[in-house]
């Protein structure tokens, strides 16, 4: 089996912005846990905008969140629905227009995991788990998923040990311009829909602009609710750049399986980009292999490190002899870096 030519393609996307008022009502809602009280006048038209009665009957048995959601679409309702996924895409720079005068790298959000950290009685192992988890800067105030699945796409999850969110996002780096907000609504699946428990329903935000350091540093998050703890971990990553990755297979067969991390070197943590957890890896017509997530950051003057595993697969599915290299990146600005393995994995 031939191992892959990776492409890592480095990308400057930040853009300078003031704060608003609205900014500043928003980041105190979720810095607080709850929203202020919202004006009369429009708030009620803006609500049914976006959800109808039953909905927001719903929302209001989870506060905070309800009240987040309230105040987020009083605030920023007429311009989208609340679950309405970012649409500015990474790489906006990469290959063109020329940077726009006053661009810079500025502090971003690295986001490492999602897991379940405890469970109580009320729910049990395995754990056939759906909903979203999302962030959401001041670039647009839309959501960046993370994680987002539907009932009939369940993740299980059968133990303390393999509790890990699939994560797929974010979708483009989360800059910290303003407060961003932590958004999660996951679901317990049961037998009937009417038996589906409600595993998390929070908010939370990171106070980024009380930080004045120039070191890049991990964050841990435990979320409580009355079946589970979440925990959250996450990196305040200084002056940096988005990098997108992609990884293609030059030659051979796609008969293996692979795990595909990054790390900077100021943090050390791992991203995992793609984990296919002892099975066949997802290759298109042209090459390019399915990964679960693309888009990190690293700073400016940092390295990017991507960690690569594979091993062939055997008649039973199970692995044979491993094969493992690092390569690392220097952060560049608006510009591609490739680097090719040519390593073998042997039967």
């Amino acid at each position: 089996m031939e191992v892959v030519s990776l492409e890592g393609k480095l990308d400057s996307n930040e853009t300078g912005q003031k704060r608003s008022d609205l900014e500043n009502t928003a980041g105190e809602a979720v810095d607080s846990g709850d929203a202020k009280r919202p004006r009369e006048g429009n708030h009620d038209r803006a609500i049914g905008m976006d959800m109808d009665e039953e909905e927001e009957v719903d929302m209001e048995k989870y506060k905070p969140f309800g009240m987040y959601c309230k105040n987020w679409l009083y605030l920023y309702g007429r311009w989208a629905t609340f679950d309405e996924p970012t649409d500015l895409p990474p790489m906006r720079h990469t290959d063109g227009p020329v940077l726009p005068i006053g661009e810079q790298p500025m502090d971003t959000l690295e986001i490492f995991f999602v897991k379940v950290a405890q469970i109580t009685e009320g729910i049990q192992w395995p754990l056939d788990v759906y909903g979203d988890v999302a962030v959401r800067d001041s670039l647009d105030h839309k959501r960046n998923y993370l994680f987002r699945r539907p009932r009939e796409q369940c993740q299980r999850l059968t133990s303390l040990q393999d509790s890990l969110l699939e994560l797929t996002g974010p979708s483009r780096a989360v800059l910290l311009l303003d407060h961003p907000a932590f958004e999660i609504d996951l679901k317990v699946k049961g037998k009937e829909e009417s038996e589906d428990k409600v595993l998390c329903c929070d908010v939370f935000g990171y106070n980024n602009i009380a930080y004045n350091g120039d070191a890049s540093y991990a964050i841990t998050k435990v979320i409580s609710s009355d079946y589970s703890a979440i925990e959250v971990k996450f990196a305040h990553v200084t002056c940096s750049l988005e990098a997108t990755i992609s990884i293609r297979m030059t030659n051979g067969s796609n008969n293996f399986w692979a795990r595909l991390t990054a790390r900077t070197v100021s943090i050390g943590e791992k991203v995992v980009l793609l984990d296919t957890r002892g099975w066949e890896v997802s290759v298109r017509d042209d090459g390019q292999v399915d990964l679960q997530r693309s888009v990190v950051v690293v700073e400016e003057q940092g390295k990017l490190i991507l960690g690569f595993e594979a091993a062939q697969l055997g008649d039973n599915a199970q692995s044979s002899i491993t094969a493992s290299e690092e390569m690392t990146f220097r952060a560049r600005s608006a510009l591609r870096s490739e680097a090719a393995n040519h390593g073998r994995v042997q039967e």
